[in-house]
């Protein structure tokens, strides 16, 4: 073909006068071919040189499907069956460049007539980088960026397809919701490095489990779901779940050091293709709960009792709603009182919800299900306005020796900075110094507490808010906490008072506690005070203060009141 070609009139397609416009071709950064209809190349611009290494000269009389990659050859043709007159198509494949290696092009090609052939003229732009920058933004919007594989939004729409599968294939749908035992510890004593390799290897070790058509993917934090389609049967599902179970009691290397992390799953199997994906992960989650709850690295199945205990939790979950909308959520106290004058110092803030016939909930019965759904940031909100309003009044009608309030907050609360922006907010609104104001953490709180929530807490503390650890000796390394966090106070369980005058080693014990925290600077406070004897005991061991139902049980604020009028202590 002349590297001039001459273009004419013709039935095909547009046309233009005759010219030379091979020079101005060769300007174009993009390449410009021209090739029969068969897709014989009759003609390349020079820019086929600079963009993928082939010389013009070289490539014409080669088809394009021999330089197309084999996997996108159906595009080309597809593309190619989409020639007609005035129509301009666009295609995109992979051109093989003169080194071997592939990039991707985008092909514009509209049909025309050159020197009285039917031919088709196109421009073919490299969008090699374009196509690199979709990719990683679609592996960004699908897959976890630690560990590469699926995320929530991808585990969800494979669960949503698996559902609808179910009235097609054989087999069952099951879901299986991985959880790495105390990975915390992992990540708090070793640094959230060594923490990401570790998720690193559980992942890949999971992959090892999936078949081509399952899916697995990171729920954040060390939670992972495998959902595996066209299961036989439930037993099956489990014996998946003990063979990953296994996998996990295996030894692996991370940073030259050896980890042996075991794993708990829940599972939950359905060949009911009306069930919902959402409600599919909730039951595997509350069976996972099962399984640590049973002593982790075991396999716990959904059954009818965990439905149950669904149904009931959701039931909850609405009541507790409902409580928040309509303002029925309500705070009473317990006094604390001085165990060596005798008189009421402080009370504690107990959160109540009023059902509608007028009753009162304990907190027991729906504080574990808010704390899940994450309503508690809310109720804890209507608690801390609340006592902080009564503490200022309390502090105007009673005096300055009635001390204050004091709270009970979460992991969660300590680790958002709006919460300690609440708290200063609530003070100033009621004109309350922070020294009135305690912060009560559970043992539990403190295990799984973020290093944002221990900031929080010192935060606190520096504010002048006095910070205590609430039951104190249930969980497993109370003496360190004394050490490590910033504490001003202690309270002791109540199992240990319970059995504090009849058992010599109970008593030993608390003994043990107040000797020590005293010595650190910490003062006492005994939860579930009873009996007179207990009483008694606890003063001679030198506790500071206690509460409980000797002294009085939680009332409304006015009750509180009347006991330090009765008392005779205000100032």
């Amino acid at each position: 073909m002349a590297n001039e070609p001459t273009v004419a009139h013709g039935s095909v397609g547009p046309t233009v006068e005759p010219q030379d416009f091979a020079g101005a071709i060769a300007l174009f950064a993009d390449m410009t071919t021209v090739a029969d209809l068969e897709g014989r190349l009759l003609y390349c611009s020079a820019a086929s040189t600079n963009c993928f290494g082939w010389d013009p000269d070289s490539l014409v009389g080669n088809y394009e499907d021999d330089l197309v990659h084999p996997d996108d050859a159906a595009s080309l043709l597809s593309g190619r069956a989409n020639h007609s007159p005035s129509v301009t198509v666009t295609t995109s494949y992979r051109l093989r460049c003169h080194d071997g290696s592939y990039r991707w092009v985008e092909a514009t090609a509209r049909p025309t007539v050159i020197d009285g052939t039917d031919v088709v003229v196109s421009s073919v732009r490299d969008i090699t980088e374009r196509q690199r920058n979709t990719v990683a933004l679609e592996r960004r919007a699908t897959t976890d960026p630690l560990t590469g594989v699926a995320n929530r939004t991808v585990l969800m729409d494979r669960l949503h397809q698996g559902l609808r599968r179910l009235g097609r294939n054989q087999g069952m749908l099951a879901v299986l919701y991985v959880d790495l035992d105390r990975f915390k510890v992992i990540n708090d004593s070793l640094g959230h490095r060594i923490g990401d390799d570790v998720l690193l290897k559980l992942a890949q070790r999971l992959s090892t489990h999936l078949r081509p058509a399952d899916t697995l993917a990171r729920l954040g934090g060390d939670e992972f779901v495998l959902v595996a389609e066209g299961v036989t049967d439930e037993a099956a599902a489990i014996r998946l779940a003990n063979r990953i179970i296994r996998d996990g009691r295996k030894p692996f290397s991370v940073a030259g050091e050896d980890f042996i992390c075991t794993m708990s799953i829940g599972v939950v199997c359905t060949s009911d293709d009306r069930r919902n994906a959402e409600e599919l992960l909730s039951e595997a989650d509350l069976a996972l709960y099962r399984a640590k709850d049973q002593g982790r690295d075991q396999v716990a199945i959904f059954d009818e009792e965990l439905r149950t205990t669904a149904v009931e939790r959701l039931g909850t979950e609405r009541m507790v709603r409902r409580a928040l909308d309509e303002k029925r959520i309500v705070v009473e106290y317990q006094p604390v009182l001085d165990l060596t004058s005798g008189q009421p110092v402080e009370a504690e803030a107990l959160v109540r919800s009023r059902d509608p016939g007028g009753g009162l909930l304990l907190p027991g019965l729906f504080l574990g299900v808010a704390e899940e759904t994450g309503l508690l940031i809310a109720i804890d909100g209507v608690v801390l306005a609340d006592a902080v309003k009564q503490a200022a009044n309390w502090r105007a009608t009673l005096g300055a020796s009635f001390a204050g309030v004091s709270v009970n907050v979460t992991a969660r609360h300590l680790a958002d900075s709006n919460f300690r922006q609440a708290v200063m907010v609530q003070l100033e609104t009621y004109g309350l110094a922070p020294k009135n104001l305690k912060i009560e953490v559970t043992e539990q709180v403190l295990m799984e507490a973020s290093n944002s929530a221990i900031s929080g807490l010192r935060e606190l503390r520096d504010l002048g808010i006095q910070v205590g650890l609430d039951d104190f000796g249930t969980g497993y390394s109370s003496l360190a906490y004394l050490r490590q966090f910033p504490l001003d106070f202690v309270k002791i369980d109540k199992s240990f008072i319970d059995d504090l005058v009849s058992d010599p080693k109970v008593r030993a014990i608390v003994a043990s506690i107040i000797t020590l925290a005293h010595a650190l600077g910490l003062s006492v406070i005994a939860e579930g005070v009873e009996l007179d004897s207990q009483r008694q005991v606890l003063s001679d061991l030198g506790c500071d203060r206690a509460q409980g139902f000797f002294y009085a049980p939680s009332g409304a604020p006015a009750d509180i009141g009347a006991l330090v009028l009765a008392s005779g202590c205000p100032d």
